[in-house]
C-alpha cells in the first residue's frame, strides 16, 4: 500500500490547511492571456449556469510532508488561481477566495529557487508599498516576473468588464473557492521526484473523450476503417486538411484529385486500399481467437513520402488551429442537428461534455445518420481550413500571426498553402477570435453553418462571405439578453435575432473606464482599418488586430505633472473618448506620462501603430482636454454608427 498514489477530490477551501512550494525543476510561470481567459471563461459559464454544483477542472500532483505539499505538476494553474484570488482581494470583493493567498500570514505559494517571485507576491499583498515602482525597477531584472504581472492586469481587466456588483463578485469568488474541484494525486514516499516529473512531461498522449466518442460511433456502423480514416483526416488540427488526407488515404490517385473534389467525401476518389484488396478490418479484432499458426510474416507498409525536391520550401506553411478537435466536433454536431431537423443539444458547449453530448447520437444506433455525421465532419473540416484563420508560423523570426490561407495545386499535383494578403475577412475574424469566448467561439457555428450551404467554393476573402461575417458579428454585438449559444443556433436556422442593445448609449453616456468592453475597441479598430483615409505607410501596412487587454487613459489618471494635467472630471477621464486598448506592455510604457510625451512616443515607434484609435487622437493633437475628448468620442461613435447602418 505504501507504493500507491493517493487520490482525493479537493477544492481550494478544502486545501486551507496546506501550503505549497514550487520545486527547483519546475519552469517559471508561462501562462498567457489565452490560457487564463479559457480558465476564467470556464469558471464564469459554470457559475452562471450551475453555480450550486461542482465544476471539475483538472489534476495536480503533490509530494507531501504533513500539511506542506510540493507541487510536482500543476503549478501553472495553481499560480493562476492565486492571481485570481489576489485580484479579488484588490477589488475588495470580500470573497472567501482571498483565504487562498496566505496561510498563517505567509504566502500559500513558495518558490524554492526564485525568491524574487515570492518577494514580488509578498510586495503585491503589502498595501503600504508602491507596487508600480516595484514593477518598473525589478521586472526588467527578472523577465519571468513579466508573465505574472501581465496575468494580474489581465485578470483585473477581465473581472472589471463583467460589471459585477460587489455582491456578485463575492459570489463568483466564493464559487471558485468552494465549487471548483481538482483531483489531487499524492506520491508515495521515496519517490524520485525529478524522474517522475520528467516522465510526466514526456509521457504519451492520453486517451481523450473524442477517442471514446469515435469508438462509440464506429460500433454502430459497418465499414469501420473507412469512416475511421475520415475521422483521422479531420482530427489533426495542427496540419492542413489535405495533408492529413494524404496520410489517411494512401491509395488515392492524387494526381487525379482536383481541389473541388475535397469538398465532399467520395469513397470512389479517396481510397485507403486498392480496389482488389479485401477489407478484413471491418470485423472487430479479438486477440482471444488468434493463434500463432495464423500469424503470417509482417509486411511493412510502403509509405508515400514526398522528398524536398518534390516540393518547394516556400510553399511549406506550418499552422496551429484556433480551436481544438473536440471543439470542432461540437460545432459540426450542432450543424448536423440542424440538418437533421432536431433541436440543439442542451447545456453548455464544452469539450469536457463531449461523451454526454454525443450520447443521443450513439444511443439511437442509426447507422445512416452516423455516416452522414462523419461525411459532414469531413466537409466542415475542409471549410474550416479554407475559410477560417489559423496561427501561421513565420520560420524566419519564429513568430505567429493569424492568417487566412489559400488552397493551391501546382503543375506537379502537389497541394500547397499560401497566405492571402491582409484582408477585411482576416481582420474581422481576428476581432471575433480575440474578443469571443476562447473555449467556444460561437461565431464558428454561425459562419461554418452558413458556409456548408453557401460557400460556392469562393475565395476566403470574397466580399459576399465578408458581408455575411459582418452581419453575424453585428448580430452577436447587438444582443445582450440572449446567450451566444442560442444566438448562433438562430443563425444557422435562419431565424432573425432581435437587436436590443444600444451601443450608442453605452459608448456615449458611459464613463466605464477600464471596465469598458474590449470588444468595442477592437471592433472600432476593424472599422478604422477598413475605412482608412490616410496614407497607407509601413506602420499601417504592418498593423494587425492582436490580443489586447489593457485599457489606457490618454489623459492620465495619476499624472506625473499636475501642473500640465489638472484634475479632470471622471465623466471625461473615464470616457470612451479618453481611452484606447493596448497590450499590457504598451500600457506599461505610457504609464502616467503626459499627453504630449505619449504623443511623441507613439510617433517615434517604427514598427506599427499601437492602435488606430490612438492615431486619430494624436494626429491633430494640440490640446487634450474635456472638449477634445468629447469631440473624439463623438467622431468614433459616428464611424461605428455609419458602419452598422450600412452593414
Amino acid at each position: 500500500m505504501e507504493n500507491k498514489f493517493n487520490t482525493d477530490i479537493v477544492s481550494l477551501a478544502s486545501l486551507d490547511a496546506y501550503d505549497f512550494s514550487i520545486p527547483t525543476y519546475q519552469r517559471p510561470y508561462v501562462w498567457g492571456n489565452e490560457q487564463i481567459k479559457k480558465l476564467l471563461d470556464d469558471f464564469l459559464v459554470s457559475f452562471r449556469n450551475t453555480n450550486n454544483e461542482s465544476y471539475y477542472v483538472s489534476t495536480f500532483l503533490t509530494k507531501e510532508n504533513g500539511t506542506h505539499a510540493e507541487l510536482i505538476d500543476g503549478q501553472q494553474r495553481f499560480t493562476t488561481l492565486w492571481i485570481i484570488a489576489f485580484v479579488m482581494h484588490k477589488l475588495n470583493s470580500n470573497s472567501t477566495i482571498i483565504h487562498f493567498l496566505k496561510k498563517d500570514d505567509k504566502l500559500r505559494l513558495g518558490f524554492e529557487i526564485r525568491k524574487e517571485v515570492s518577494d514580488y507576491l509578498e510586495h503585491l499583498l503589502d498595501a503600504n508599498l508602491d507596487s508600480k515602482k516595484y514593477d518598473e525597477n525589478l521586472i526588467v531584472s527578472y523577465p519571468y516576473l513579466k508573465n505574472i504581472a501581465n496575468a494580474i492586469v489581465f485578470v483585473k481587466s477581465y473581472l472589471e468588464q463583467l460589471k459585477f456588483t460587489n455582491a456578485e463578485l463575492k459570489k463568483f469568488g466564493d464559487f471558485i473557492y468552494y465549487n471548483v474541484k481538482l483531483i489531487k494525486n499524492t506520491t508515495p514516499e521515496n519517490t524520485d521526484l525529478n524522474k517522475l516529473f520528467s516522465t510526466i512531461n514526456s509521457a504519451g498522449i492520453q486517451l481523450e473523450q473524442s477517442d471514446i466518442v469515435k469508438a462509440n460511433l464506429l460500433k454502430c456502423i459497418d465499414n469501420k476503417v473507412l469512416y475511421s480514416r475520415i475521422w483521422e483526416t479531420c482530427e489533426n488540427m495542427s496540419n492542413f486538411f489535405e495533408r492529413n488526407a494524404r496520410v489517411s488515404f494512401l491509395k488515392t490517385d492524387w494526381k487525379a484529385v482536383k481541389l473541388e473534389n475535397f469538398i465532399d467525401f467520395n469513397e470512389n476518389i479517396f481510397k485507403y486500399q486498392n480496389d482488389e484488396e479485401h477489407d478484413e478490418n471491418n470485423e472487430l479484432f479479438s486477440i482471444d481467437v488468434l493463434t500463432t499458426d495464423e500469424i503470417s510474416e509482417y509486411q511493412f507498409p510502403s509509405k508515400q513520402v514526398e522528398t524536398e525536391k518534390d516540393r518547394k520550401k516556400s510553399e511549406e506553411i506550418y499552422c496551429r488551429s484556433i480551436i481544438n478537435f473536440p471543439q470542432l466536433l461540437l460545432h459540426t454536431y450542432r450543424i448536423h442537428l440542424k440538418q437533421e431537423g432536431k433541436d440543439d443539444f442542451e447545456g453548455t458547449f464544452h469539450s469536457n461534455r463531449l461523451i454526454e453530448i454525443f450520447k443521443n447520437l450513439t444511443n439511437k444506433n442509426n447507422s445512416d445518420e452516423i455516416k452522414r455525421f462523419f461525411k459532414l465532419l469531413w466537409k466542415v473540416r475542409y471549410l474550416f481550413d479554407k475559410y477560417i484563420v489559423k496561427w501561421i508560423t513565420d520560420l524566419d523570426n519564429k513568430t505567429e500571426t493569424l492568417e487566412l490561407v489559400n488552397f493551391n495545386r501546382n503543375e506537379e499535383s502537389y497541394y500547397s498553402r499560401t497566405k492571402y494578403e491582409k484582408s477585411p475577412s482576416m481582420m474581422l475574424q481576428s476581432v471575433l477570435y480575440f474578443t469571443g469566448d476562447y473555449l467556444r467561439q460561437y461565431w464558428l457555428t454561425s459562419y461554418l453553418g452558413f458556409l456548408v450551404d453557401n460557400h460556392n467554393n469562393l475565395k476566403a476573402t470574397d466580399e459576399f462571405l465578408l458581408n455575411k461575417l459582418e452581419k453575424i458579428d453585428n448580430s452577436f454585438s447587438l444582443n445582450t439578453t440572449i446567450n451566444d449559444k442560442d444566438i448562433s443556433w438562430s443563425h444557422i436556422n435562419a431565424v432573425n435575432v432581435s437587436e436590443e442593445f444600444s451601443f450608442e448609449n453605452y459608448l456615449k453616456s458611459g464613463n466605464h473606464g477600464t471596465s469598458f468592453k474590449h470588444y468595442w475597441f477592437q471592433k472600432l479598430e476593424y472599422i478604422l482599418w477598413k475605412q482608412w483615409q490616410f496614407e497607407k505607410d509601413d506602420k499601417f501596412n504592418k498593423f494587425r488586430i492582436t490580443s489586447k487587454n489593457s485599457v489606457e487613459h490618454i489623459y492620465p489618471q495619476n499624472p506625473e505633472n499636475r501642473i500640465q494635467h489638472p484634475e479632470l472630471d471622471k465623466e471625461h477621464l473615464d470616457s470612451f473618448g479618453n481611452l484606447v486598448l493596448l497590450s499590457v506592455a504598451q500600457n506599461s510604457e505610457y504609464s502616467n506620462k503626459s499627453v504630449n510625451v505619449k504623443k511623441s512616443m507613439f510617433n517615434e515607434k517604427s514598427e506599427t501603430y499601437d492602435s488606430l484609435k490612438s492615431y486619430y487622437i494624436f494626429k491633430d493633437l494640440s490640446l487634450w482636454n474635456s472638449t477634445s475628448i468629447e469631440k473624439h468620442k463623438n467622431e468614433m461613435i459616428t464611424k461605428i454608427e455609419s458602419f452598422y447602418k450600412h452593414a
